[in-house]
């Protein structure tokens, strides 16, 4: 292509344009050389499916010299999850913590969701985000591949409970992620926005003189279902948000606040040690967010949600963050799962599918289950990049680095490895907290308005403008 190219820009060109045309002979040239070699003959077609934490880090790292990288997403950025809590309340602003899929160089991206995988002849039909035509109907198209990395990750769990839908894989959906407006996943960059959208049409329904006095205090209570990282680091913002800057902009219904976080399990951070999450538990009753423990959700309504025990919960706006599940689509892989999430050997490689390999939320090891988080996903995706690149042959070896939760402004605690290592908790795990995930961050422009935005918030306050 490139030769035949060359050939009819030769030919177009006339005999006045000699020096132009030489120098076009020499630069055509050169590219026909460069095309030659291995490093545009012969690259093998590496397609990358999701860019969480393990897909992204693959696509960075990967020799381009060496493979023909296509990424499908229906999202086009790579999302830093750990600082999404911090968006939803206007800590820090959602570009922040994102960074776009285009800005890694030599990829082919397509905005797309994969629908199915033919493991036969290699291909992956894929479903466009964008609509066509007066009816909005996605088109269909399909890529072809040599090796295929699966990490798509996991959605919202549900576990069944009547009234609540996850919405996450339709694309055309909620932003809310559910079938609810004013309940909401945590997942996704759209979720944190619905969330502060939601959380601020609270507060100015509130303070509408049409508002009654019950129909106020439903307005300004929020709920937030599981005990896990995410909904401390979530209940912890909230709280700062309510008593930093609602004080100031909202005096009257500043007292009339309320967060109540449900646990199903007897602890809040279930994962982390006991003496982390005694620590929790007690900074939030000094804090008056109320935490019901070992209480399950039976039924979610519009307005309020049903507790098994009977217990009725009315609430202005909800987050559900209780766990992940797989994907339908993983369910339709025509490959061997356990429970739910793809089943890989040691190398990472899918069962009995030659070619392929699953990381990340999706995936699971055979003989050796790891917890879903994002530093199993990014060591995983470190891993294949070099196995890609330069061949090795060693088993992937996940090296558990600690778990942290901040707990709002100079607060925080960390789990560290061993169970002799010492727990860190307060103002030196809160500094540890940002400084670990400031540097974690992605782009130098993100490392630039990250801290600039911390600064913002806490001297200026948040944004409290809704759009």
């Amino acid at each position: 292509y490139r030769i035949k190219q060359w050939y009819q820009r030769r030919v177009a060109i006339t005999a006045g344009g000699k020096m132009y045309y030489l120098s076009l002979i020499r630069k055509d040239l050169k590219t026909i050389c460069r095309c030659a070699s291995s490093t545009c003959v012969g690259r093998e077609k590496l397609v990358i499916l999701g860019v969480g934490w393990g897909g992204f880090r693959i696509a960075r790292d990967i020799d381009k010299e060496k493979y023909d990288v296509t990424i499908i997403s229906p999202r086009n950025h790579f999302l830093f999850t750990p600082l999404l809590p911090s968006t939803a309340v206007g800590t820090l602003e959602f570009r922040c913590v994102q960074e776009p899929i285009r800005t890694i160089k030599k990829i082919t991206y397509y905005h797309a969701a994969a629908e199915e995988v033919d493991f036969n002849s290699k291909t992956v039909s894929c479903v466009s985000v964008y609509g066509k035509g007066a009816a909005n109907t996605q088109e269909n198209f399909t890529v072809e591949y040599d090796k295929l990395v699966i990490g798509v990750g996991t959605k919202s769990n549900t576990f069944g409970i009547q009234g609540i839908q996850t919405d996450e894989e339709n694309v055309i959906h909620n932003p809310s992620g559910t079938n609810k407006h004013n309940l909401f996943f945590l997942k996704q960059l759209e979720h944190a926005r619905a969330v502060r959208n939601r959380i601020i049409e609270c507060f100015e329904r509130a303070a509408s003189p049409f508002t009654s006095e019950e129909e106020k205090q439903r307005l300004l209570t929020f709920l937030i279902v599981g005990g896990g990282p995410t909904s401390i680091e979530f209940a912890s913002e909230l709280y700062d948000l309510l008593h930093n800057d609602v004080v100031r902009w909202y005096p009257e219904l500043a007292d009339q606040c309320q967060i109540i976080v449900v646990e199903a399990g007897k602890n809040l951070l279930g994962a982390f040690s006991k003496t982390l999450s005694a620590y929790v538990e007690k900074k939030f009753a000094k804090r008056n967010i109320k935490t019901m423990v070992g209480e399950s959700v039976a039924e979610v309504r519009d307005h309020t949600l049903i507790l098994k025990s009977g217990k009725q919960l009315p609430y202005g706006a909800c987050v559900w963050s209780t766990g992940n599940k797989e994907l339908d689509f993983v369910g339709r892989l025509d490959i061997e799962l356990s429970n739910g999430r793809i089943l890989t050997d040691s190398h990472l490689r899918v069962m009995k599918t030659p070619g392929v390999y699953a990381i990340g939320d999706c995936a699971v090891i055979s003989g050796n289950p790891l917890p879903m988080l994002a530093q199993v996903a990014n060591q995983q995706g470190m891993y294949l990049a070099k196995v890609f690149n330069k061949g090795i042959d060693k088993p992937f070896k996940y090296v558990f680095l600690g778990s942290m939760a901040q707990l709002g402004t100079f607060d925080g605690v960390i789990d560290t490895p061993g169970t002799r290592s010492p727990k860190v908790k307060g103002i030196i795990a809160f500094l540890s907290w940002r400084a670990a995930y400031w540097t974690y961050s992605v782009s130098i422009s993100n490392k630039i308005l990250i801290p600039m935005y911390w600064f913002k918030s806490y001297w200026f306050g948040r944004d409290i403008s809704k759009f």
